[in-house]
């Protein structure tokens, strides 16, 4: 048995050794699109290296953070990826990034092939899944000092490669509150 990144989930070997034989691994420079809005996600990645972001543009013409990915996250336009339609959904890099990519076709053959498949296409729905959910309920619930206090403890890893600005962004609030919201934490 062989494990396939993180996600508790034995694959006999072959599958294993078959997975790491197929698999594509993609590199893209910052500001590189993963993917951009107006296509159909053809594929999902694990980041193997670097962070990007997925954002859409509001009808105003603003950029709208809705995620980061970092390494060893799942990275896609997941319900366009599932759907096979178009989306709005851009992801972008913002460091050169290296990410191990399968296509919507290649995890269709793999889950005909073994039912370990079976259990991780599961696994990566429950993450984005519950990543969608919490980031709704926080939006719901929480205000901008505490959607911070959670963004600080989901991406701790990466708070210090992010700009202000981008931080500002993904909390959905002007980057001088933003400034204000720092500020008062640490007084």
């Amino acid at each position: 048995m062989s494990k396939i990144f993180d996600l508790d989930i034995d694959f006999p070997q072959e599958e294993a050794d078959f997975f790491w034989e197929n698999a594509k691994t993609e590199n893209f420079r910052k500001d590189e699109y993963f993917h951009e809005a107006g296509h159909v996600c053809k594929k999902i990645g694990i980041v193997k290296s670097g962070l990007l972001k997925s954002f859409v543009i509001d009808e105003k013409g603003n950029e709208r953070i809705v995620e980061f990915y970092s390494e060893n996250s799942f990275v896609s336009a997941y319900t366009s990826f599932i759907t096979q339609e178009i989306t709005d959904w851009n992801i972008q890099a913002i460091e050169d990034s290296e990410i191990l990519t399968i296509s919507k076709d290649f995890l269709e053959y793999l889950y005909k092939r073994d039912d370990s498949w079976i259990r991780f296409g599961l696994k990566i729905f429950e993450k984005q899944t519950l990543k969608k959910c919490n980031r709704e309920k926080s939006f719901l619930i929480n205000n901008a000092s505490e959607r911070y206090l959670i963004f600080k403890k989901q991406y701790r890893s990466i708070e210090n490669r992010l700009s202000l600005n981008q931080i500002a962004l993904y909390l959905g609030i002007h980057p001088e509150s933003f400034s204000r919201i720092r500020k008062d934490m640490t007084d």
